[in-house]
């Protein structure tokens, strides 16, 4: 069964980007360009993995994590961030992030950070 990530970003470059590498890489990918939409996605999916973006209008990256712990308990994510502070990590790196990377963020080093995170994860 192929893993489920979900891309979350309000620029839609940033999420066909992720979209087009993860498809290559044999994952199942799901994107939102809105916190509410990732909600949404979030309850109507088996997600392994979130890409999660910080700024975002309407509902921050932060709120938009911890509403998807709510119905996902056991999600991973990975913040993806333009505006990264120390106080945004600390806060994400709280929640349960597995990692925390500022924009522009090396792909190559976005692809090793997912395999890990997915491997350190239970398969379902």
């Amino acid at each position: 069964m192929k893993r489920a990530i979900m891309v979350v970003d309000d620029e839609e470059e940033i999420c066909d980007l992720l979209q087009d590498l993860l498809t290559r890489e044999g994952y199942q990918v799901y994107t939102a360009t809105t916190g509410m939409e990732a909600i949404s996605l979030g309850e109507q999916n088996e997600l392994d993995l979130a890409l999660l973006d910080l700024k975002m209008p309407g509902m921050d990256g932060l709120e938009v994590f911890r509403k998807l712990k709510e119905v996902r308990e056991d999600l991973g994510v990975i913040i993806l961030t333009g505006y990264g502070t120390l106080g945004t990590a600390k806060e994400a790196m709280r929640l349960g992030a597995r990692d925390y990377l500022t924009k522009p963020f090396d792909l190559g080093l976005v692809k090793n950070i997912i395999k890990k995170a997915l491997e350190s994860k239970k398969v379902k």
